[in-house]
């Protein structure tokens, strides 16, 4: 028989042959002398101009305060070590709870991941870590056993532990001192861990279900990321820069369907595949270059998603994956899409952030190409890193109060109403009547507050009521005149309400609040190398030019103890625009940020639902 005519074996073996395992590898690309599904784009050398700039990008983000001091970093390595060996210790009580002794016990191991494994965390940052466990350690065990022995713990005490079963991946939230603590858990089908423990073999997820196995992808993606970009301390800056911008314009959320840490990451990763030799300045800036024109949806991957796991990212396959607007897949076996958060406001706000990005690196790169001085480069990137104007660009305000009586019962009161604002935003935005924006950075302040039988008495306020805001900007195209938002409102406020872990003094407060009235604490802290301080007058946003002289809000001030309304009046959306009374005869001048937020001396906006 000629070799053409003979019969090639399938490539997927003999039928009921069992698949041999494989680890978690680099892309078959790297064996052609690159990283990623596709060739560089430039892979050019930096210039001299490249190295000035990014030394400036260094000096601007260490001014800023992102890197963590070396006894930052030594006190955040002993909390994970304490933390492993209270697991440990749980293990080996769950060994014994089943009749075999604690000398024999099998181990268990806890691995960070996100910023803290990428190095470029900031000394707020949380610390994420997944638990990977042996088998006789079930889930029941570990958010009840385990989560009460970290209780006890004297750093972290009664009601900082908060175990979160129903979320998409099953977490344990606890505050470790002042350090906050996403614990995660993956209990292998084994009966011990294996010597030493490879994460980024895929055996280990057999058997696991997918919270065990989304669980493990965190821990799987930061270890693969690190091997997937040419140069990593490129890498670790142009993150570390893209993250602080992210936080500054009120990106930087993944819960609310903004841009998270996994997010930036794989995004980052992406440009330094296509400029495998540029400096951090040149990544940072193609950063903004390339996903500005990005064609979404079409997916940012770093590796070939995988095909043979029916748990992967696949819009081929899944329709639930086709709906997603802006996937951003991980690498690690199975791909998952990190940005299924993302809604059409979300995408909006992010697209128009990058926009203005563009345009400021480009600023830096032809100062640099000039020959400008270090001060000068320090100083355009310090406007890419300017406060967002979110603030000053509306005319409308949806304000979300979430307060609670001490700061534990306020971070759990606002890890759930967070949760479900991203779904807020969306109802609210209406296509070609409203469109909505969320800032991803809450306002916070403390009030003193007087109880009901302290009123009675005359007594002094005595008790502090914590609260922080989140504020959805509303902007109303030309044409709309009245709208209606309390559905909206009431459907969100149901939902929050219900949360089964509601304790007295968690109270939420919806209020539309026109920018006039909005708290001082608003007002963004300026930089005086900056600008003069000064900005133009007040839009609506894209799609609108002010111009709404009739629009209203329509949504009635709502009593806590009724679905009706108070009363049936409809809260006015604006004063109107300006008139020829505002302006002066010759040019107009700016307001200055403080004029503009405190021009008007009207009262505070009325209430528009509170629970």
């Amino acid at each position: 028989t000629p070799p053409s005519a003979r019969r090639r074996p399938s490539p997927r073996g003999r039928r009921g042959a069992a698949r041999p395992r494989r680890r978690a590898a680099i892309p078959r690309a790297a064996m052609a002398g690159y990283l990623g599904i596709t060739p560089p784009i430039d892979d050019s050398e930096p210039s001299d101009a490249d190295q000035a700039c990014s030394e400036a990008l260094v000096q601007t983000l260490k001014s800023f305060g992102v890197y963590e001091s070396d006894a930052g970093q030594a006190a955040r390595r002993r909390l994970v070590a304490d933390l492993e060996h209270e697991a440990q210790e749980w293990c080996a009580d769950e060994w014994a709870l089943q009749g075999g002794s604690r000398d024999d016990a099998p181990r268990c191991e806890l691995r960070t991941f996100g910023s803290v494994r990428l190095d470029v965390h900031a000394p707020d940052a949380d610390v994420d870590v997944v638990l990977v466990a042996p088998r006789h350690c079930t889930r029941n065990a570990f958010f009840e056993r385990l989560a009460r022995r970290l209780e006890r713990r004297p750093d972290v005490g009664p009601g900082r532990v908060m175990p979160v079963r129903d979320a998409y991946t099953p977490v344990v939230k606890l505050r470790a001192g002042s350090t906050d603590v996403d614990l995660l858990f993956a209990p292998l089908q084994r009966a011990a861990l294996p010597e030493p423990l490879d994460v980024m073999d895929d055996a280990i997820l057999e058997g696991l279900d997918d919270f065990a196995v989304r669980s493990l992808n965190g821990a799987r993606v930061a270890e693969l990321l690190l091997k997937l970009v040419p140069d990593v301390a490129a890498f670790k800056v142009a993150l570390r820069a893209v993250k602080r911008w992210a936080r500054q314009k009120g990106l930087y959320s993944n819960v609310l369907g903004l841009l998270g840490g996994v997010n930036c990451a794989i995004l980052v990763a992406f440009v330094c595949q296509r400029f495998p030799k540029a400096a951090p300045s040149t990544v940072v800036a193609k950063f903004f270059r390339v996903f500005d024109a990005w064609d979404w949806p079409n997916p940012v991957v770093l590796t070939p998603p995988s095909a043979e796991d029916a748990r992967a990212w696949n819009p081929r396959l899944n329709p639930r994956d086709r709906a997603h607007l802006a996937p951003i897949v991980t690498p690690a076996h199975p791909t998952m899409n990190s940005s299924y958060n993302v809604g059409e406001p979300q995408l909006r706000a992010i697209r128009s952030e990058l926009g203005l990005g563009m345009h400021a690196t480009r600023r830096v790169e032809q100062l640099a190409r000039s020959g400008a001085t270090p001060r000068q480069l320090r100083k355009a990137w310090r406007k890419l890193f300017a406060p967002s104007d979110f603030f000053v660009d509306y005319r409308h305000y949806v304000q979300v109060d979430v307060s609670a009586a001490d700061d534990d019962a306020l971070r759990r009161w606002t890890a759930w109403c967070e949760s479900r604002l991203r779904n807020l935003v969306v109802a609210l935005d209406s296509p070609g009547h409203v469109k909505a924006r969320v800032y991803a950075l809450p306002l916070e302040r403390e009030a003193l507050v007087v109880s009901a039988d302290d009123a009675d008495d005359g007594a002094e306020p005595r008790r502090v009521k914590k609260t922080r805001s989140f504020f959805v900007a509303l902007a109303f195209e030309q044409h709309v005149q009245h709208i209606d938002l309390t559905p909206c409102v009431r459907e969100f406020s149901t939902r929050v309400n219900s949360w089964a872990h509601r304790a007295p003094g968690m109270d939420l407060e919806l209020t539309h609040t026109p920018q006039k009235n909005l708290p001082e604490d608003c007002l963004p802290a300026r930089d005086a190398s900056d600008d003069d301080g000064s900005a133009s007058a007040p839009s609506d946003g894209e799609g609108d030019d002010g111009s709404e002289e009739a629009a209203s809000a329509a949504i009635p001030a709502r009593d806590a103890a009724s679905d009706e309304p108070s009363d049936g009046r409809a809260v006015d959306g604006d004063d109107g625009p300006a008139t020829d009374d505002d302006v002066s005869d010759g040019p107009p001048k700016p307001l200055s940020w403080a004029e503009r937020l405190k021009r008007s001396a009207e009262p505070t906006a009325k209430r528009m639902c509170t629970s």
